[in-house]
């Protein structure tokens, strides 16, 4: 997809990419110990692990659910089931295997964000930028963004969006290296952590399309994608039997039979919930009040201050307008439209956080947009801004620890 140059040698870039996830994991040791040292501990959060043992002691079901009061468990016929989509259950397996109940979660979601950071290094290397500018980019989507907070915590919703961030961060890679039906097939299995994601499947064969279409003519074009829909169909098929076995629903993930949502009068998702939730991620406002900052923990504020990637996507979409994309950025950002507009029809916003961690979902897709622009090296608002979203998260990350 597009054209492929990868920038300096590969001595430069394989020690560059090595110094960046050294300085993150040292960042991670060193946040965990002012946490009190939970880098290595099991979660309590994390239901996923639950549903991994339960599955290798041959129950789709949670055994003793009623007891896992603080978990957010689906109730479907007097049985209860972990209600969310499986797919990071099934990475946890061997992990189970090897620790049992006492997986380290909060490792494991630390070592998502690593391999989140080397995929996005390797995208920005993949489009022209110089090694340095890569792993900046790289720092700036994973550490400037809520993914920091949640890299440090493997509660079962943090280790969702950690694992779909990497799905489609491999996505785009494989787009960008022209290796399509792996493109997809990441982006399944990120559909596969956060079904809102399926939004980027047909937006990426809409790209695919319309690379080829010049060549070979729309009709041809579209056949062409043919080992695009292998990917999502073995793991659609997947996900599709699971939840029919669980629920009688090929649809169902198990989230409208939490309680929280039998008893909502609109349920899960309604259109009544759009504006209320646009309108808090828009402009759910940061003070300074006596001193010290004031904010939402419920539901979130701002988006674009708690994840800035989306105030440089901005600049770089407002300068589109002078200079017109014709390599799909378009298509991208109506993507990006898209999702949030979906994720705004939820009930929630994600509840209990800091920042604005659902709009982390689109962040791989903020860096394919800016990617796809031909400027080798970052400016220097770009890196003023990137360095304060470090500063501004990391932040976060002690603030939720303290007084979240």
């Amino acid at each position: 997809m597009y054209q492929l140059h990868i920038e300096g040698t590969t001595s430069r870039r394989r020690g560059t990419l090595i110094a960046l996830l050294l300085v993150m994991a040292g960042g991670y040791v060193l946040l965990s110990d002012l946490m009190g040292g939970t880098l290595f501990a099991a979660q309590v959060g994390d239901s996923y692990t639950l549903q991994t043992w339960n599955w290798l002691q041959g129950r789709m079901y949670i055994e003793n659910g009623e007891s896992y009061t603080w978990l957010e468990l689906a109730i479907y016929q007097d049985v209860y089931y972990v209600s969310f989509p499986p797919v990071p259950s099934v990475l946890l397996i061997p992990w189970v295997i090897l620790f049992g109940m006492d997986v380290p979660s909060n490792l494991i979601c630390g070592l998502y964000g690593l391999i989140s950071a080397a995929l996005a290094y390797e995208i920005m290397l993949t489009r022209g930028r110089e090694e340095r500018t890569a792993a900046f980019w790289a720092l700036f989507t994973v550490w400037g963004s809520n993914m920091l907070w949640m890299t440090t915590d493997g509660s079962v919703w943090f280790q969702a969006q950690a694992l779909n961030m990497m799905f489609c961060l491999a996505g785009v890679l494989a787009a960008f290296r022209g290796r399509r039906a792996w493109a997809t097939a990441f982006l399944a299995l990120a559909v596969g952590c956060r079904p809102m994601s399926a939004v980027f499947l047909p937006v990426f064969f809409f790209l695919f399309v319309r690379e080829d279409r010049q060549e070979y003519g729309l009709r041809q074009a579209v056949l062409r994608q043919w080992r695009c829909l292998i990917g999502p169909v073995i793991v659609a098929a997947g996900l599709m039997a699971y939840n029919y076995a669980r629920f009688g629903n090929p649809l169902e993930f198990g989230h409208n039979y939490l309680p929280e949502f039998v008893r909502a009068e609109h349920g899960q998702f309604h259109i009544s919930y759009l504006w209320p939730n646009l309108k808090q991620i828009l402009f759910g406002p940061i003070s300074i009040t006596g001193g010290r900052l004031s904010f939402s923990l419920y539901n979130g504020f701002m988006f674009y201050i708690a994840n800035p990637l989306y105030l440089v996507m901005f600049v770089y979409a407002a300068e589109s307008l002078f200079h017109p994309d014709r390599r799909g950025g378009g298509l991208l950002l109506a993507g990006i439209g898209t999702e949030l507009l979906l994720l705004c029809m939820h009930r929630t916003m994600g509840g209990w956080q800091f920042g604005a961690r659902y709009t982390c979902d689109m962040l791989p897709f903020a860096l394919m947009y800016l990617a796809l622009r031909d400027r080798p090296r970052a400016r220097t608002w770009e890196l003023t801004v990137g360095g304060l979203a470090v500063a501004f998260n990391a932040y976060g990350v002690i603030y939720m620890y303290l007084y979240g």
